[in-house]
């Protein structure tokens, strides 16, 4: 636990998910090799591809339409589609599949268990301050049972900017009636998270955890603290 600059006073909790409150790079690889196991048996066509099949699609799928870049799952549903048809599958077909393969891969993504520590964490902070969720990602918080500990939850897609971008921290601030400077954001992401809630006006905490597989890039600018793990925020309790 180390602080870089003085924490004023906050009134709310806002949280990144993936990588901060459990470790997700193992759920990912899982939920990526269930979804490669998905799409040959839907179009045995797939087992065929070279690794960077894929990857083409998506660079494509891009370039045709920049936006998706703040949407994980539109991004990947629209690769995945783009795909399929390439492999001789009418458009039809080929969205009829996306969608199953899109199912099967977010049925795994969801597959994991937020540790008992962290829940207990999230609950006496609950009592303390509203707590909100902000993620890039598209994991369901309903499905991975914490639902119930945010007040809100705001993901990017559907009209938010993925962070760094203020939007979904604005959201926050907006919706909780308090300045940016009474939201303490805490997340794993150097640039996303970090830079991004200092670049809206929040305080931040770095969630470093060296037991994550997810590998950290540089501080570009430092947060008000770093923690060895989310279980640290016990002093705010």
């Amino acid at each position: 636990m180390r602080f870089y600059r003085k924490l004023s006073a906050f009134k709310a909790i806002s949280f990144d998910l993936d990588d901060t409150l459990y470790d997700n790079h193992p759920v990912i690889a899982r939920a990526e090799q269930e979804l490669q196991s998905h799409l040959i048996a839907a179009a045995p066509e797939c087992a065929n591809l070279g690794r960077d099949f894929w990857w083409q699609h998506r660079n494509v799928c891009l370039t045709n339409q920049p936006e998706l870049c703040h949407d994980v799952t539109a991004l990947r549903i629209a690769c995945l589609q783009s795909g399929i048809q390439q492999l001789g599958y009418s458009a039809p077909e080929a969205k009829v599949k996306a969608e199953q393969a899109l199912a099967h891969f977010l049925s795994h993504r969801n597959n994991l268990q937020v540790p008992a520590s962290v829940t207990q964490l999230l609950a006496k902070l609950k009592l303390k301050y509203p707590l909100v969720a902000i993620s890039n990602g598209n994991v369901g918080i309903d499905e991975i049972g914490i639902a119930e500990y945010f007040q809100h939850s705001y993901f990017a897609g559907a009209g938010n900017l993925q962070k760094p971008e203020n939007d979904m921290f604005d959201q926050a601030c907006q919706q909780l009636n308090i300045q940016p400077h009474e939201l303490l954001h805490i997340g794993d992401c150097t640039h996303a998270d970090i830079y991004g809630a200092l670049s809206a006006g929040c305080q931040t905490i770095w969630v470093n955890n060296n037991e994550f597989g997810i590998k950290k890039k540089p501080l570009k600018v430092l947060p008000h603290a770093e923690f060895d793990s989310v279980e640290q925020l016990q002093v705010f309790c």
